[in-house]
């Protein structure tokens, strides 16, 4: 029962990885207005617990970007960002 709960909550463990990070996914993902406010929250915390020095910029690897709304919060403090995500979509 718990296996099939755990699969349940993810559903991308269900299918192939293009079902779930195709570029229609990928579009309604990034017009997702809630989404993009969690994301960004998400970023900003994730820059601030990296406590990089002040004035100067970092280069930041995020693996797993998504729609990119993290590097958006990345260069609002000055840093530069790479992502890297297994949906093809841009």
């Amino acid at each position: 029962a718990f296996e099939v709960a755990r699969a349940m909550s993810r559903p991308e463990r269900t299918g192939a990885p293009e079902q779930f990070y195709s570029t229609a996914e990928a579009k309604k993902y990034a017009a997702n207005k809630r989404m993009n406010e969690v994301q960004m929250h998400m970023a900003e915390r994730a820059v601030d617990l990296l406590q990089l020095p002040g004035g100067k910029p970092a280069l930041i690897l995020d693996a797993g970007c998504g729609s990119g709304v993290g590097g958006q919060v990345v260069a609002s403090y000055g840093h530069f960002m790479i992502g890297l995500d297994i949906s093809q979509a841009k």
